[in-house]
């Protein structure tokens, strides 16, 4: 996953890898100045977001400031699930463990139908968004376009960012709304407060966020966008390709994890000082029912095998969405 290159701006070097089988490619070169903002407000990250109540009401026109949210889209009645959690985080732990013990794991999973956490671990803790922040400048445009279906173009270059993991119209799009601001007017919108913009305004991809803060987003997408947004973004989402615009194997995680679930998924995958990221996260099975979220770290050498990490976590968890390996 490549981040960030925005002229007459401070420039940094950052390696990301590809695929497992492909090695790691060259050296890109990213970086931009553009002054933070002041934190926003926030909620409990892990709180419910009734499908009946509405995100606030909008203030007045200001600086940074965003439309009222969209409509609510109500979602399907409850229905009774039993989940032993504790036997699940050990397996998932074994899963993990077995493939690389250094590596840090952190996953929710949500039940929007019965509006219930399946199972959490480490969901507090934040990890580099790599590429998962192009949900945030998808609905950063969305937002500043007054929820109004935009125009052909733009719902290509979307459409492209999504499900390619484009990152040249990542990088096009995060300076066209302001760069770390995009961060800030989300995380305040949607209640979030595990995630942070970057320290280095440039590096989208270092954003920080937390597994229970992307249920938060999943949710969202999935429960108060207009129909014509959802199909927008999860329309995308769902029609991700197996290798990503920068060659990236992209399925690792839920996609080889759950073989047998229909998803709409968004990777991230890079490098953050010193640390390997690899992120899997999207919405599982029949209506999107579940959000399903895992985001790792491990050492930079790890790079390569953290991949298959991701994807032992995301089939530990696979009964729960009722997906199992044929």
């Amino acid at each position: 996953m490549r981040r960030l290159l925005i002229p007459a701006m401070t420039v940094l070097l950052c390696i990301t890898g590809a695929g497992l089988a492909s090695g790691a490619m060259a050296p890109i070169i990213h970086r931009a100045a553009t002054a933070p903002l002041p934190a926003s407000a926030s909620m409990p990250a892990s709180a419910p977001l009734p499908a009946s109540t509405p995100a606030p009401a909008s203030t007045p026109p200001q600086a940074n400031s965003l439309p009222a949210s969209p409509p609510v889209v109500a979602v399907s009645a409850p229905v009774s699930v039993v989940v032993d959690q504790e036997a699940t985080a050990a397996q998932v732990k074994q899963a993990t463990q077995a493939v690389l013990p250094s590596a840090q794991v952190g996953y929710e999973v949500f039940d929007r139908t019965t509006g219930s956490i399946l199972v959490s671990q480490n969901a507090d803790q934040q990890v580099a968004a790599m590429s998962v922040v192009k949900l945030l400048i998808a609905l950063d445009v969305l937002a500043r376009n007054n929820w109004a279906p935009p125009d052909a173009g733009t719902q290509q270059q979307l459409h492209q960012m999504l499900a390619n993991s484009d990152d040249e119209i990542a990088n096009q799009l995060w300076t066209a709304g302001g760069g770390p601001a995009i961060v800030t007017r989300m995380a305040s919108l949607l209640r979030l407060t595990g995630t942070a913009p970057p320290d280095d305004p440039g590096e989208w991809g270092d954003t920080r966020v937390t597994p229970q803060d992307m249920v938060t987003v999943y949710r969202y997408l999935a429960d108060q966008l207009s129909q014509s947004d959802q199909d927008l973004i999860l329309g995308a989402l769902s029609d991700a390709p197996k290798i990503a615009a920068d060659g990236f194997d992209q399925y690792f995680g839920i996609p080889d994890g759950m073989p047998n679930a229909s998803w709409a998924i968004k990777q991230g995958w890079g490098t953050s000082g010193s640390d390997a990221v690899m992120n899997s996260t999207g919405l599982v099975g029949p209506n999107w029912r579940y959000v399903v979220i895992v985001l790792s770290a491990a050492p930079v050498r790890s790079y390569t095998t953290l991949p298959t990490v991701v994807t032992a976590a995301a089939g530990a968890l696979a009964s729960l969405v009722g997906s199992t390996a044929p």
